[in-house]
């Protein structure tokens, strides 16, 4: 079974701050997925404090997630080709990927401090990122 590691970091005044190629990967396992779910969390972390020390006024929001795939994936656009599919497919219309989920972290960096950005916020913002 396929896992995907979906990541998100961005200014929320300009958008994405990640590199091509940094917001998606596919794994053949739940366990190559979960390591590099931890390594990718560490660099959000290190990225989102020297974002918040270059820009101490601005708001930046770090989330990661791994999904479990319902079908084997070959590679990250065979995995965004099933999951707009799984939008298309599901009645579950406030949460079509919950099910899916593994595992889920996310913040929100700004003036008055760091909190937990909401997975529902963040699957949201991964539905529009597919449409």
């Amino acid at each position: 079974m396929s896992h995907v590691v979906i990541s998100s970091f961005e200014n929320v005044e300009t958008g994405d701050l990640q590199s091509q190629g940094e917001s998606i990967s596919v794994f053949e396992s739940e366990a190559l997925a979960r390591a590099h779910f931890a390594r990718r969390s560490s660099a959000l972390a290190a990225l989102a404090r020297d974002a918040r020390a270059r820009e101490p006024e601005a708001t930046f929001i770090t989330w990661l997630l791994i999904l479990r795939m319902p079908l084997d994936v070959g590679g990250v656009d065979e995995a965004l080709e099933d999951l707009e599919l799984v939008l298309e497919e599901t009645e579950a219309i406030d949460d079509p990927f919950g099910e899916f989920v593994i595992a889920y972290e996310g913040f929100r960096h700004g003036t008055d401090g760091t909190a937990e950005h909401a997975q529902t916020e963040a699957l949201r913002e991964l539905e529009v990122w597919l449409t």
